[in-house]
């Protein structure tokens, strides 16, 4: 059981880190130039395949093996339900929202870098995933809280 909770919080740094450190990139980081424009959005999809995504699902199935082999279930507990929903709506969101975003910005990056790319679309896509990131960290956030204070848990034992 400690070797799955080490591994399930390896996953949530994964992945939480890797939401706050993208965001980071798009609000602190300024370029100007095609290659520049390129290059954010080839690190932007690095750490979003190699570090976000395997944290998020590395979280799906360790939340899956406890649901399935411990107490905890996958219902017992209104918190385990609200982190579920909070869960399969940020990978859902993630990948068909998110995803395609960042991917398509490398497409454009490296058009821009040919100069043929919209660099338009290019920062209308920064925005958009800034703001998604910014639901993205407070959603991850609350799952985080829900987990360290496990609300409307049932009381056993008359305590």
């Amino acid at each position: 059981m400690k070797a799955l909770k080490v591994v399930h919080l390896v996953c949530v740094v994964a992945w939480f880190g890797s939401a706050i450190a993208m965001n980071l990139l798009r609000h602190l980081v300024d370029v100007d130039d095609a290659a520049g424009m390129y290059w954010m959005a080839e690190i932007l999809e690095a750490i979003d395949m190699k570090i976000l995504v395997p944290g998020a699902i590395g979280c799906l199935l360790t939340g899956i093996i406890y649901g399935a082999f411990t107490v905890w279930g996958f219902f017992k507990h209104r918190w385990i339900v609200v982190k579920w929903v909070l869960t399969l709506f940020m990978i859902l969101f993630g990948t068909f929202y998110m995803g395609p975003i960042v991917k398509t910005n490398v497409v454009i990056g490296k058009a821009l870098i040919d100069g043929c790319g919209d660099a338009a679309q290019y920062w209308h896509n920064v925005t958009a995933n800034a703001y998604a990131g910014g639901l993205q960290m407070v959603l991850l956030a609350i799952a985080t809280i829900i987990s360290v204070y496990k609300p409307w848990k049932r009381k056993t034992g008359g305590k």
